[in-house]
């Protein structure tokens, strides 16, 4: 192994990969986002880009959240000769401003950096190199957002790196990315490249099908009906452009709809105005009860069930539990027998993978009462110490997991003592949750994003495995196709490394001059390959 050599590096030796090297050098020109999968060293190309940016100013490096904050502040105090400083919400921001003006390195979470510049207790005129981590979240009203243009109107010598595995699947979403960070130029790396694939393993992924009960399908038909009428109505109105078949995403146009309809008319605005707002907020109920009777389970079912009738207050949530089919669906659920054939199958799959010697598995649930049950009956499993990992978030009879015990948890199932996580999206991406054998998804997504952040937690140091679990016949089918093709065409969007589309130029986003710091100068281009 050659190491990576630089007079402000220390502590561990690093080594010095062709691709990192040819990266960071790209990353040196221009702004850039670089786009490499999980576990191949995007911290440390931001490090080999901070090396050469240190001798033009300061540098910031911003994660999504607090763990992943720490683990970068942690990395970068190991292997630089500098002084580097977290600053995260846990730090008072009277103790902060201090640190904004010694620190030659500062990590910080997005909310932290913009507060304080909202205060006026941060500067970022001098700082050389912004690091933006999970990139693709410079989206809509994000701090990132926020931190790019005033970085951009504010540093002497602005340079920007963006890191992510999955920067969005069109074109359109990657250029928002761009333009929201002041990016000009994208750098793309994958195990298709020669110089990535002696350090990627394999990933065998499987998808496996389960058939959906008759009795789910009964109470899902049932719905249906309702589901139907309901938008039957809307589309009279002219809510919706079809009355059958409606998606969620059309059920969420309608309500944008109905909502801006109700604000042109003010205090004028008629009644049957409000009426048709229930409607659709009832439809979005009901179409949210098919997705969990199908791909959940009449135990999921129920819970979501007693959830509103505990929360009854909304006119649509009255008006839908008087609705026969869904007082209907209501006793069929709770004369069902049994669950999910889904979670006879999860048992097996993790009952077979401990068998085989894996040390750690990664169960992916969408919904936390689910989580909780996968705990329960995988916790009857000879072989498998299971433990529920969930958000921060709380509800009623749920009150979530601090960061601290998030970290304590993943602590735990780093050393052994649990091998087995079932988390909820939480555990996609911003926590440094330890490399596994396997990763099952109890339930495909949609997202090609989420697809990619969750695949990334296996394969890491060893070859991984994939398992999605889809109920046939289902909305597990449309998100099972959906996620695959928006992963093919964010794959089409970049050929020999760089992305195909006219991105923004400086002069567009009105950045500054770059520095003098021309290709062919930087330590990091010495003996890259051409």
């Amino acid at each position: 192994m050659k190491p990576l050599a630089h007079p402000l590096l220390q502590g561990p030796e690093l080594e010095e990969r062709t691709y990192q090297r040819d990266v960071a050098a790209a990353c040196l020109r221009e702004s850039t986002l670089a786009v490499l999968p999980t576990g191949l060293g995007k911290t440390v190309i931001a490090l080999q880009v901070m090396l050469e940016r240190l001798e033009q100013g300061r540098v910031l490096m911003m994660a999504p959240t607090r763990p992943l904050a720490e683990q970068h502040a942690s990395f970068l105090s190991r292997s630089l000769n500098v002084r580097v400083e977290l600053l995260t919400g846990s730090v008072a921001p009277a103790k902060r401003e201090p640190l904004w003006q010694s620190a030659q390195v500062v990590v910080a979470t997005p909310q932290v950096v913009e507060k304080d510049l909202i205060r006026g207790t941060a500067s970022l005129e001098d700082f050389a190199l912004m690091v933006f981590d999970e990139a693709h979240r410079a989206v809509g009203n994000y701090a990132y957002v926020f931190i790019a243009a005033r970085y951009g109107e504010t540093a002497r010598q602005p340079l920007v790196l963006g890191m992510t595995a999955s920067p969005g699947s069109t074109r359109a979403d990657v250029v928002e990315v761009c333009r929201n960070l002041g990016i000009t130029a994208i750098e793309k790396r994958d195990d298709e490249d020669p110089d990535v694939a002696p350090y990627i393993q394999p990933i065998e992924t499987r998808w496996v099908r389960v058939s959906l009960p008759e009795s789910a399908a009964r109470i899902s038909k049932n719905l249906q009906r309702l589901q139907d009428r309901l938008c039957g109505r809307l589309y009279q109105a002219g809510a919706l452009t079809r009355p059958r078949k409606v998606s969620t995403m059309m059920l969420l146009d309608a309500g944008r709809k109905l909502q801006a309809q109700l604000r042109a008319a003010g205090k004028q605005a008629p009644w049957n105005l409000y009426n048709l707002l229930s409607m659709q907020a009832m439809a979005l109920k009901v179409a949210h009860a098919r997705l969990t009777i199908e791909t959940q389970g009449p135990t999921q079912f129920l819970d979501y069930a007693a959830r509103m009738r505990k929360s009854s207050s909304s006119r649509a949530t009255k008006w839908l539990l008087q609705k026969p089919e869904w007082k209907q669906a209501v006793i069929d659920a709770e004369g069902s027998e049994g669950e999910h054939p889904k979670l006879e199958r999860l048992k097996e799959l993790v009952a077979q993978e401990l068998a085989e010697g894996a040390e750690r598995i990664i169960v992916f649930a969408e919904i936390r009462n689910t989580a909780s049950l996968l705990v329960e009956q995988l916790g009857k499993l000879e072989d498998a110490r299971p433990v529920r990992f969930v958000g921060q978030g709380s509800r009623e009879g749920d009150p979530g997991m601090t960061q601290k015990v998030q970290k304590t948890t993943l602590e735990q199932f780093r050393s052994g003592e649990f091998n087995v996580l079932v988390a909820t999206s939480v555990g996609e991406e911003g926590l440094d949750i330890p490399a596994t054998e396997a990763v099952i998804f109890y339930e495909p997504v949609s997202s090609a994003i989420r697809l990619i952040q969750r695949r990334g937690r296996t394969g890491r140091d060893r070859p991984g495995k994939v398992f999605v679990l889809i109920t046939s016949d289902t909305r597990d089918e449309a998100a099972y196709w959906s996620s695959r093709s928006r992963e093919m065409r964010m794959q089409s969007l970049f050929v020999g490394g760089r992305m195909e589309v006219e991105l923004p130029s400086r002069e567009e986003i009105g950045a500054s001059p770059q520095p003098p710091l021309e290709k062919g100068q930087t330590r990091l281009d010495d003996g890259a390959s051409p």
